[in-house]
């Protein structure tokens, strides 16, 4: 019998981890991966920088696991399979000092609160608004 409830619990636990999601904002976490920079196209249509739309360069966070986010006060939605963040500086002294590192797909822990896509401007489904970046040695 013990054995039985053992081997539920080896079962039961990994799928119960998951499906737990993280907090949007206020709530800070941080979390690990690859931040690179990426184009988007802008304005005026935000579908193609050849056709004309302007060249938006953004920063993204390349998780190494997926992850689930809860909804926010923009879009109630639950938000599984999570690998890419778009990271949300509003202090324009991180990109001067960490371009080197972004220009070489360096690994970061970032820190900040996780909010839903709402605007044209935003790429991802699922953004972070950063508080710190920490580069990680190889």
């Amino acid at each position: 019998m013990r054995s039985l409830l053992l081997l539920a619990l080896i079962f039961i636990a990994p799928s119960a981890a998951y499906s737990q999601c993280l907090k949007s904002e206020p709530t800070v976490v941080s979390l690990t991966g690859t931040v690179y920079s990426k184009d988007f196209p802008g304005p005026p249509n935000y579908q193609s920088i050849r056709a004309g739309d302007e060249r938006m360069r953004y920063w993204i966070l390349r998780l190494n696991k997926p992850i689930c986010v809860e909804g926010d006060a923009f879009d109630n939605t639950r938000v599984a399979g999570v690998r890419e963040l778009q990271l949300l500086l509003m202090d324009e002294s991180f990109y001067p000092r960490y371009r080197r590192y972004v220009r070489q797909r360096a690994r970061f822990r970032v820190v900040g609160s996780l909010l839903h896509q709402q605007t044209g401007h935003h790429v991802t489904k699922i953004l972070i608004n950063v508080k710190d970046l920490v580069p990680l040695r190889k």
